[in-house]
């Protein structure tokens, strides 16, 4: 097919240029330029045949006052088939084996890299204050003094059949005190242990009372006193008292020593007008600490008050400082007395301790 396409192509080519020879040989006689011979084509082969053995003949006439009938034969000879074959050849290369230049070199040896540890966040440390630092400390001791049974607000009728852990005073004796609404006593004993110096033990006396109503808040005290008549340790309860009825027994709310004092120590002699006391404390109710120095004629050469607040928490006591001014003319022996009074209709002391010091000028 497409060997066709193209002689027609030649054809139509060699047809166009002998007509145009024709129209240039014929422009070029009538004007009578020299040399038109030359371009009038003789015997050339200008147009090839679609098919083998066709001539083609092309006439044409041009009338410029002359007749020119050119004749052109053109006979194309069919040229061979070319069939181009390709031949694939393959040739191997040659694989040439690398060879190593030179002696290896061999690197650092890689280390081991530690795994990060963990580390702990660092906790905010509050700023210290002024406020005292409350150090923790062992368990405070059992009360010197204290009445087992009954307990605070316990139901008794008559006789009050008590438990109380006491020591004789130096005079030998033990005060019991029974105390109505009132004011009034409704009943005392002094309780002779005088064979039981310097010793201390638990007793279990009877305490008889007798009531005009059907029942009553009364105190019962328990203390000891030295031989100035001073106080040495006094422990108290309040109780309902019946005429009549089954006692109901409560244990008791205070079994720890109240007051605990750091410093100073018994027997301590202090000088220069002022007394510095340090210690524990664990109010018995919500009404300030006394200090009272007393010497030997139970006179008051010093006193202080301090108001603290109740344990909270893991603390059993309450840390503490005061300071007593006292006012001596020679050296002597004082009693510090540490003592709260009743915040009920009861009025006195509730409870009491005490240490002997020296006082200077």
């Amino acid at each position: 097919m497409m060997r066709s396409s193209s002689v027609k192509v030649r054809w139509l080519i060699g047809v166009w240029i002998v007509v145009i020879g024709g129209f240039l040989t014929g422009g070029c006689q009538a004007g009578g330029m020299p040399g038109s011979r030359l371009l009038t084509p003789i015997g050339q082969a200008l147009l090839p045949t679609a098919t083998d053995g066709i001539i083609p003949t092309a006439s044409q006439t041009t009338t410029l006052g002359l007749t020119f009938t050119p004749t052109a034969t053109l006979r194309v000879e069919p040229s061979a088939t070319v069939q181009p074959s390709l031949t694939l050849t393959y040739q191997p290369t040659l694989t040439t084996t690398p060879t190593p230049v030179g002696s290896p070199t061999f690197g650092p040896s890689p280390t081991r890299t530690r795994t990060p540890t963990r580390t702990l966040i660092p906790t905010r440390t509050r700023a210290a204050t002024r406020t005292p630092t409350i150090t923790l400390t062992a368990t405070p001791p059992l009360s010197w003094m204290r009445i087992q049974r009954p307990g605070l607000y316990s139901k008794v009728a008559s006789p009050i059949k008590i438990e109380a852990l006491i020591s004789p005073g130096e005079d030998g004796y033990v005060h019991v005190e029974l105390t109505g609404e009132d004011g009034r006593v409704i009943t005392r004993q002094v309780l002779d242990f005088r064979g039981f110096l310097n010793r201390h033990f638990f007793i279990a006396p009877e305490i008889p009372f007798e009531i005009k109503t059907a029942s009553e808040i009364a105190r019962l005290a328990v203390w000891v006193e030295d031989r100035f008549e001073r106080p040495i340790y006094l422990c108290s309860v309040d109780l309902v008292l019946m005429q009549l009825g089954k006692n109901e027994i409560l244990p008791q709310a205070i079994t720890q020593e109240p007051y605990l004092v750091r410093s100073p120590r018994a027997g301590a002699v202090i000088s220069g007008g002022v007394l510095q006391v340090n210690g524990l404390a664990r109010l018995v109710n919500d009404r300030p600490l006394v200090f009272d120095l007393m010497d030997e004629q139970s006179q008051m050469v010093g006193s202080a008050r301090l108001e603290l607040s109740q344990p909270y928490g893991d603390l059993s006591h309450i840390p503490f400082q005061v300071y007593i001014p006292y006012t001596v003319e020679e050296p002597q022996g004082v009693r510090l007395v540490m003592y709260q009074e009743s915040n009920t209709r009861i009025s006195g002391t509730v409870w009491l301790s005490s240490l002997l010091l020296t006082l200077e000028p």
